[in-house]
């Protein structure tokens, strides 16, 4: 009989008490051997209930919990789980997500392949909720790698580690996460494009593997966690990147074709019909706006002060 090779889970946790009893159940109750996989679930200085839920789990052998003493962010969480690991493979789930009990099994499969170094798993929205309109938009194809088919190799963009599978030497390679990515969003991209520049076309998207995302947020909340991105690490990626300008859309921040379509005039008009009439196309509008208007915020505020 084969001897299934070795996994770690990493499981970043910030104030998920709403969610992270399924995360935990959902892992401890993998089909996979049970002596073969490991979970590292680092709390990151969690201000609300997260870190007494993780406690009251703290007898499962499965089960290694760290907590930081002040929050450091998803990377350095992350790396706190990757210094402690040790198994062939590595995996990648937000402390918010919720898996079936074939999850590992249906990640390892993908690499019967020696050219596949990583797999990435969909989001899925929870059964059990009346999903709001930023919810649609968010687990609906508009997004990402969903316009995929199984075992098709994700563009480096479309890249995320939330739910995803790692070879070991992968990571050995190319590096950790960049814990100097302090703000929302940027630090999976960072990292996919080193994975992308040393194995082209090593990650496959897997439909078999997919996980429930119980994050509830408003179109407001996201858009102010995108301008965010846009603001503060879009332009530490453009910088580092200059050749994915395009896959960055970067190319939209200061053309005439950025200026035409965001801009003050039609985001007030854009506002006003989705009062009216609400839609997952006006969201994505709304979203790719405020990625652009903060970069626009960003490099205005740079070239003040040069």
């Amino acid at each position: 009989m084969d001897i299934k090779p070795t996994i770690d889970i990493v499981v970043p946790c910030y104030n998920v008490e709403r969610a992270i009893t399924k995360t935990i159940k959902s892992l401890i109750q993998q089909d996979y051997p049970k002596e073969r996989y490991h979970c590292y679930f680092v709390n990151d200085a969690s201000t609300d209930k997260t870190g007494s839920i993780l406690n009251s789990f703290s007898d499962q052998s499965q089960i290694t919990i760290m907590t930081h003493s002040v929050n450091r962010g998803l990377s350095a969480t992350r790396n706190t789980g990757l210094k402690q690991s040790k198994a062939n493979f590595l995996c990648f789930l937000d402390g918010d997500m919720e898996v079936q009990p074939d999850w590992l099994n249906s990640m390892i499969l993908y690499f019967s392949s020696a050219n596949v170094i990583g797999v990435m798993g969909d989001n899925m929205m929870p059964l059990d909720i009346k999903p709001t309109m930023l919810e649609k938009y968010y687990f609906s194809h508009l997004r990402g790698a969903r316009t995929l088919s199984d075992g098709d190799v994700i563009p480096r963009k479309f890249i995320l580690f939330n739910n995803s599978m790692l070879r070991r030497e992968t990571l050995e390679k190319v590096g950790d996460f960049d814990e100097s990515f302090l703000h929302y969003g940027g630090e999976d991209t960072d990292l996919a494009f080193r994975i992308e520049d040393k194995f082209p076309k090593g990650f496959r998207f897997s439909n078999q593997s997919a996980s429930r995302h119980y994050h509830p947020r408003s179109v407001k909340s996201f858009c102010n966690s995108m301008y965010i991105y846009g603001k503060e690490n879009l332009p530490v990626l453009l910088a580092r990147y200059p050749k994915y300008k395009k896959d960055l859309a970067g190319d939209w921040i200061h053309s005439l074709k950025g200026k035409l379509v965001f801009n003050f005039i039609l985001r007030k008009i854009i506002d006003i019909i989705f009062k009216v009439f609400p839609s997952i196309f006006l969201v994505r509008y709304k979203v790719v706006d405020a990625v652009i208007t903060g970069a626009r915020e960003h490099y205005k505020t740079k070239n003040a002060i040069s």
